[in-house]
């Protein structure tokens, strides 16, 4: 996929997310209104939280996706990171404001109204999320997008807790109210473990942590089967979003001619690119 491809999916999710969000959320404000429903509350909190969360990912894509420049040379791939740490900052306060506001539901259960709009709403909901994260995982596997994963990771969460959230409406219309503060219970809990996930995930990019295992054994591979590579050592990388940082030290007949060990490299270097073609390396020749 071409630098341009891969930010034209990027961007085209973002805006995805950002219209979904505002679409749901007006709908569900709809739904809280005539309801007065814990678990719409809990809903329309976390609708709420993913447009900001998708906006803070909206901008920060872009920035990520601009070339490297003399201030960094590296690019700037990590922001996708950093906007992973301020949506996980969005989720904890959503969820710790949907606890305070179901310990008073528990202790004080409510009738709920209006129950038909607000399923209907609820159940358009987990379609139009379904539909969304879908063609997010689509988007994740062409870009290796972090800020994709971690918006997709949570609107998929959305769609179990808004399933939960119709089957405590629908116990409602037998007058089971006790289940509302319950499932936004649930819910709650659902958002405090998402921020555990996308806190590990943009710490590992942050942390500059190196590929994937079984990535790294398939470089070794590529490089091993490089004619006229006797060995190599001190491989280094690391990945930030879909690109991949890679260094070595190359072992090569120090008998040979500069300009030889010099093609050998770059057909290593050519090797590895066709595997991983958004990969920055950088490749020393060690004579042995």
């Amino acid at each position: 996929m071409t630098a341009a491809n891969h930010a034209v999916l990027i961007k085209r999710a973002a805006t995805a997310s950002i219209f979904t969000a505002v679409t749901l959320l007006l709908a569900k404000v709809f739904a809280w209104s005539v309801s007065d429903s814990a678990s719409v509350l809990s809903s329309l909190l976390d609708s709420l939280m993913d447009i900001a969360a998708s906006l803070v990912n909206y901008f920060a894509v872009r920035y990520a996706l601009m070339p490297a420049d003399d201030d960094h040379p590296f690019g700037h791939t990590k922001a996708e990171g950093l906007a992973a740490l301020v949506q996980s900052a969005f989720i904890l306060g959503s969820a710790t404001f949907l606890l305070l506001h179901v310990l008073d539901r528990l202790v004080r259960p409510r009738e709920l109204v209006a129950l038909e709009e607000s399923i209907a709403v609820m159940i358009f909901s987990v379609f139009a999320t379904m539909a969304l994260v879908a063609y997010q995982r689509w988007v994740y596997r062409q870009t290796q997008s972090l800020a994709i994963k971690a918006d997709s990771a949570h609107y998929y969460g959305d769609i179990l807790t808004s399933a939960a959230v119709v089957v405590a409406l629908l116990a409602a219309q037998w007058d089971i109210y006790w289940l509302d503060p319950v499932v936004a219970l649930g819910i709650a809990a659902v958002l405090l473990y998402s921020v555990y996930g996308i806190v590990t995930d943009a710490l590992e990019v942050l942390m500059d942590k190196a590929m994937p295992e079984e990535d790294e054994e398939e470089l070794k591979g590529i490089i091993s089967s490089c004619a006229g590579v006797r060995g190599f050592h001190d491989l280094k990388t690391r990945q930030a979003g879909a690109i991949q940082f890679i260094q070595l030290h190359l072992d090569l007949d120090g008998k040979q001619t500069l300009e030889s060990a010099h093609t050998i490299g770059d057909k290593v270097e050519k090797a590895v690119l066709a595997r991983f073609p958004r990969a920055e390396i950088l490749v020393h020749h060690d004579p042995v």
